[in-house]
């Protein structure tokens, strides 16, 4: 079901048809989970050997073809929500790419409390329990991949 492009369902956290306006997008078969970070996560979770996915070259196809919905900015550069980063780090360090500057990004966003929440950009200034234990199981697998070195991921077997 990968899109030669490197995708799954046409886009990054949402698939292209996917229909923004309400309900009608489940009748359209358009379900956000379909799409390529949905997909990675589950593979990786499931326990897919990262190799089938480097041999098809999706990590480069996704770094070549692939924008997130929220600014357009490219797949392995992040986005805004620090759930779909940390998702980004765990998926970047299980496919041998390089994420130290995503996972950096949590470093700067961090909220005085000590957490996380994916509401920041509207203003929130108390973390939230599931984006702060999201973004601290996306820069535990970066942790394990690198061994705490910046750059050192290629070769890594994080699961």
């Amino acid at each position: 079901m990968q899109d030669r492009d490197g995708q799954w369902a046409g886009g990054a956290f949402f698939p292209a048809e996917f229909d923004f306006a309400g309900p009608e997008a489940a009748e359209q078969g358009s379900q956000p989970w379909t799409a390529t970070t949905w997909t990675l996560n589950s593979l990786r979770e499931w326990g897919l050997d990262a190799s089938v996915l480097r041999e098809r070259r999706t990590a480069e196809l996704l770094a070549e073809n692939c924008r997130w919905e929220y600014e357009g900015r490219p797949y392995w550069d992040g986005e805004v929500d620090c759930c779909i980063n940390a998702w980004t780090v765990a998926n970047g360090v299980w496919l041998d790419m390089r994420v130290d500057e995503l996972a950096d990004w949590f470093v700067q966003h961090q909220l005085p409390d000590g957490g996380w929440n994916c509401e920041w950009i509207e203003g929130s200034t108390r973390s939230s329990f599931h984006s702060t234990l999201n973004s601290l199981k996306g820069l535990l697998a970066y942790e394990i991949a690198t061994g705490g070195n910046k750059g050192d991921v290629r070769g890594s077997t994080i699961r």
